[in-house]
Parts: structure tokens; C-alpha cells; sequence
């Protein structure tokens, strides 16, 4: 009897284990276990006024459906089979959204209206999802680590808030001078190096270098090769060596102001910055047009004619010299010739050039009338030209003959001062026939 108590005993105490076990797992199953088990922030590092993405992965952690039998064997009694079964339940996600205690990083709202996502579905057991948060740091955010928080509704389970370190830094991408001549002659080509680098901790992408005048002419007075050089990535803290060369192409002498410009991007976002520089342009020692005569003024319709020496100042050798008129927009004028070729010049040559200006459709007054040359490199083959040097003509109208006009004013006068003549002379001759 009392073997027969323990066996009932027994068989209550595990019908209990296996009731509260039973319990348990549904109570456990109630609601799902949702988690963020991954993440992602691009660009790693933002600067103010930057727009990233957070990447979220967002995981139903419940497991999937299962039965399980459990066989309990008593001394008196036949054997019992219990099935116990897990159930899972799907992750009914109501809403993601970011939040924070401030303003420095938010939800990116440009372009977009919404500052969450809605109704994004149900999460099967071991489901996943991606997330992508547009994100936008505020251009007045201090440099730091921030932690916004990624907020996840769960209709039939507990909500998730997950906070995701976001880092911002306003170093930014530089350019260093290495190597920047401070003068150039008009006829020379030097090379610029500067250096590229990146203070940033992260990567940097389509990173472009451009080199230009500051403030340029309508004309431009400095030619650069090449213009413009694409780097690409740079790695953080990465630096790179880039090289230009410059001439000056017809200026005068003086200081020019040079400007260096790098474009990049730090994930989609585009950024610029600048280096100013100057050199200067110096016209000593370099091939001159030297006027030795010009009239100072000249009749309309004749032909003026104008005299230079050519002489090469620089230290080395030159080809394909010429002198060319430059035609300051008058199209009336024809000098002749068009163009007068020297060839090739040694250093310290001296050569004449001539040219014949015809007056004949130019307006009276002064006239000006410019003269450059253009000249080749021996070693780099590369055209150069000088300044434009200015000559003042002064064209006068040609006196017209005076006789014509005078003509009408001092014939009547001529006529009558003969007729008068000859009255006297008549008279002076009836008076003498009188008196004898």
C-alpha cells in the first residue's frame, strides 16, 4: 500500500515538472525575442553637415517550431508518452525610427517626408531584415562620437531600442606646398609640386586636384599642363605628391596670383578646399622687340613705315622667331608683310624687322598700332609669345591748294585796278591834247 502511495506520488510530481515545464516554454514563446545583431555606418566618419546611412540588421531570435516526446516509465504502473511542443511566433514589427537626446545626428528628411518606417511586416522564427536610416549630422556638431538610438516597435513582443555610435570629425582634406617656384621668365616652364593629403580617419573617394589662376582674364596669362589630375582614394591619413608645370603665356611682368583646388567626397558627400600661391612673371633677359624708327606723324595716304631690332636676351638658343602685326580690332589697317619670319636666333643674336603701314583708310588722328613676337623653344618645341609693343602714328588730312578759292576774291580786284589804270592814263592823255 504504501509502495502503491509513493508510485502515485510519484507520477503527480512529474505530471507537475512536465505541466510547469509545458507553461514555461508557452509563456516563453508568448512573445518573440527581436535583436539588432548587426550594423553599419557609411561614411565611417562623418563631417558636419554630412548625410550617412545606418545599416541595421534586425533579427527574430525565436526558434523555429518543434515537438518533443518524453516517455515516463513507473515500477506498477505501464509506460506514458508525453509530447511536449514548442511554438514559435512571428516578429510583427510596427515601426523603426531613430531618436536621440539631441540634435546632432538625425533622421536625413531631405528629399524624403518621412522620419520613420511604418508597418514594416512580420519577422518568421530566424527571420531577418536590413535596415537603411538615412542619417545627416548638424553642420554645427562638435567633433565626437554620438549614440543615436534605433527604435523597433514590436506589436506582440517587447520594443528594441539599439544605440549605434556614430562618429564626427571636421578634419578635412588639404593641399601643402612642396615645391612652388617664386618667379619665371616669360619664356621659361618650371614645375609646381604640392601634396595632397588626407588628416582624416577614414577613406576619401574621387579625390581631384585643379590648378588655375585665381582671378582669370578674359585671356588667360599662364598656361598649365596639365589642367586638372585625378588621384582617386586616399587612405586615411594617406598623402600624395602631384606635379604641374606653368608658362606664362603673354603677360607682363608682375605678380600672378595661382590657385589649387581639391574636390573629394566623404561617402556621398561632396567637398572642396583651396590653397592661393603667386609668382612672378619678370621680362628681363628675354627675347625683346626694340623699336629703332617710326614717323611720328604722317600725311593720310602715305605709307608709314616702322623699323624694330630683334634681339635675343635669353641664355640659350631660339627657333621659328617672327614678328607679328596684332590687329587691336582695326580692320581698316594694312601693314605689310602680315608677318616677318626671323628663323632661327642664338643667344645674343640681333636681327632687323621693317614693315610699311598704307594710311590711306585710317582716320586721321592717332593711331596705334601693336607688334608682338612668337618665338619657339629649342629643347620643348613649345610657342611662346611676348608682350604686344604699341607704336603712335598720328595721320593728318592733307592741306588743300589755296589758289582756286583766292582766285575769285583777287581777279575782280586785278581787273579793276587795271581799268583804273588805264582811266588815269586816258585822261592824263586827253589833257595834254587840250592844252596844246
Amino acid at each position: 500500500m504504501i509502495s502503491a502511495n509513493k508510485n502515485i506520488t510519484t507520477g503527480f510530481t512529474v505530471a507537475a515538472l512536465v505541466l510547469f515545464a509545458t507553461v514555461a516554454v508557452v509563456s516563453a514563446a508568448e512573445g518573440p525575442a527581436v535583436m539588432v545583431t548587426d550594423y553599419k555606418v557609411e561614411p565611417a566618419v562623418l563631417m558636419p553637415g554630412d548625410i550617412g546611412i545606418i545599416t541595421v540588421t534586425v533579427q527574430n531570435m525565436d526558434t523555429q517550431s518543434s515537438e518533443t516526446e518524453t516517455t515516463t516509465t513507473g515500477k506498477y504502473s505501464p509506460s506514458e508518452t508525453t509530447k511536449i511542443s514548442k511554438r514559435s511566433i512571428s516578429a510583427e514589427i510596427e515601426s523603426i525610427r531613430l531618436s536621440g537626446s539631441d540634435k546632432n545626428i538625425e533622421w536625413a528628411r531631405e528629399g524624403v517626408q518621412r522620419s520613420e518606417y511604418y508597418n514594416v511586416g512580420a519577422l518568421g522564427p530566424g527571420e531577418s531584415i536590413t535596415v537603411a536610416i538615412p542619417i545627416k549630422a548638424a553642420t554645427y556638431t562638435s567633433d565626437g562620437t554620438y549614440f543615436p538610438e534605433v527604435c523597433i516597435e514590436v506589436d506582440n513582443g517587447d520594443n528594441v531600442r539599439f544605440p549605434v555610435p556614430v562618429k564626427v570629425e571636421s578634419s578635412s582634406v588639404e593641399i601643402l606646398e612642396k615645391d612652388v617656384p617664386s618667379e619665371i621668365s616669360l619664356s621659361e616652364s618650371k614645375e609646381i609640386t604640392v601634396v595632397v593629403a588626407n588628416n582624416r580617419p577614414n577613406l576619401v573617394s574621387g579625390v581631384n586636384v585643379e590648378v588655375k589662376e585665381k582671378e582669370s582674364p578674359e585671356n588667360d596669362e599662364l598656361e598649365f599642363t596639365p589642367e586638372r589630375i585625378f588621384i582617386g582614394n586616399l587612405a586615411p591619413y594617406e598623402k600624395r605628391c602631384v606635379n604641374f608645370s606653368f608658362t606664362p603665356l603673354c603677360v607682363s611682368e608682375g605678380n600672378k596670383d595661382i590657385q589649387f583646388v581639391v574636390e573629394y567626397k566623404n561617402g556621398i558627400n561632396s567637398h572642396r578646399n583651396t590653397l592661393d600661391s603667386a609668382v612672378f612673371v619678370r621680362s628681363s633677359a628675354d627675347l625683346r622687340l626694340i623699336l629703332v624708327d617710326a614717323p611720328k606723324s604722317v600725311l593720310k595716304g602715305e605709307v608709314a613705315k616702322i623699323d624694330f631690332d630683334v634681339a635675343n636676351g635669353l641664355p640659350k638658343d631660339v627657333k621659328a622667331v617672327s614678328v607679328v602685326p596684332v590687329s587691336n580690332g582695326v580692320e581698316r589697317v594694312r601693314i605689310l608683310p602680315s608677318e616677318y619670319f626671323i628663323g632661327d636666333m642664338e643667344a645674343g643674336d640681333v636681327f632687323s624687322a621693317s614693315f610699311d603701314v598704307d594710311t590711306s583708310e585710317l582716320n586721321a588722328g592717332e593711331n596705334r598700332f601693336a607688334f608682338k613676337l612668337v618665338f619657339r623653344d629649342v629643347n620643348t618645341d613649345k610657342t611662346y609669345e611676348t608682350a604686344g609693343y604699341e607704336v603712335r602714328i598720328e595721320v593728318k588730312e592733307p592741306q588743300k591748294d589755296a589758289l582756286p578759292a583766292m582766285s575769285f576774291v583777287a581777279l575782280p580786284v586785278i581787273l579793276l585796278s587795271v581799268i583804273a589804270v588805264v582811266w588815269v592814263r586816258v585822261k592824263v592823255k586827253q589833257r595834254r591834247s587840250c592844252v596844246e
